[in-house]
């Protein structure tokens, strides 16, 4: 499963088995052939029952949630055309590994701006690069990923209303699918956007994914993590991020909004 084997009981061992008889009767039913293999694998049944703390029945509701918004946005088919630009822009790459062996996930939020993208089209390119992430994390054999969410150059040009809803159906999306898979979550440069915005987010995240969230508010906060040489680079050139001073006003506009968006919760 990962770096680190895992031991089961007795009774964890008969519920895995109880799962996974569930699972794949099921499985049958609503999935083709070729997928099938992949919807009924131990380990991520291994993942479920530890992330709902072996609950059977918590785990067996999970698992279908899980098929269901996967048919939902079509994450098993989805075409590198359908993403494109998301892809041209390296709006996330893949940038080395942690000090543990995690595959780690770079977020360039100042790559993102109002109005480029659908929401759905947005959250199939996630699915798209975290499934990547996955096979990479297998291979390494630690079955997990740690995320940069670097906000450097990051101002209120990059704001998007519409992200709220995005990122609040990723953050379901993850914490209820990809169970245990991880390891932490780093915030780079996290600016009074990133504080407003979490004002809003901070409600939909579990306290197991609380605990995996790190702020750094200089790189080299990275380097206990990542070692003294790390860097981030997508491997075609990151041009210089003058860091910009918000306007005070477009600050008070955008914190008023979120506040209105808090009141709606």
């Amino acid at each position: 499963m990962d770096q680190n084997i895992i031991q089961l009981t007795i009774d964890q061992k008969t519920k895995l088995h109880q799962l996974t008889q569930s699972v794949y009767i099921e499985a049958q039913k609503l999935l083709r052939d070729d997928l099938i293999q992949k919807y009924t694998d131990q380990a991520h049944l291994i993942r479920l029952l530890i992330a709902k703390d072996w609950k059977l029945d918590e785990a067996w509701e999970q698992w279908n949630r899980w098929v269901e918004w996967r048919k939902q946005y079509k994450a098993d088919d989805i075409k590198i055309e359908e993403i494109r630009k998301e892809l041209d822009m390296n709006k996330t790459f893949w940038n080395g590994q942690d000090k543990l062996g995690n595959p780690c996930l770079v977020i360039k939020a100042r790559r993102h701006f109002p109005g480029q993208s659908d929401p759905d089209t947005l959250i199939r390119y996630m699915l798209y690069m975290i499934d990547i992430g996955i096979e990479r994390a297998e291979q390494a054999g630690t079955g997990k990923i740690t995320v940069i969410w670097d906000r450097e150059g990051v101002t209120t040009k990059n704001f998007d209303s519409s992200m709220f809803k995005i990122i609040k159906r990723m953050i379901t999306l993850v914490q209820d699918n990809y169970a245990e898979r991880l390891h932490q979550a780093y915030i780079l440069y996290p600016n009074f956007l990133y504080k407003t915005v979490m004002t809003i987010v901070k409600p939909f995240l579990s306290e197991r994914t609380k605990q995996k969230i790190i702020l750094c508010n200089e790189f080299k906060d990275l380097y206990p993590y990542f070692g003294d040489n790390f860097i981030i680079s997508d491997g075609i050139g990151d041009e210089q991020i003058q860091q910009l001073q918000d306007n005070l006003q477009d600050q008070q506009q955008i914190q008023s909004f979120i506040q209105q968006q808090f009141l709606q919760q």
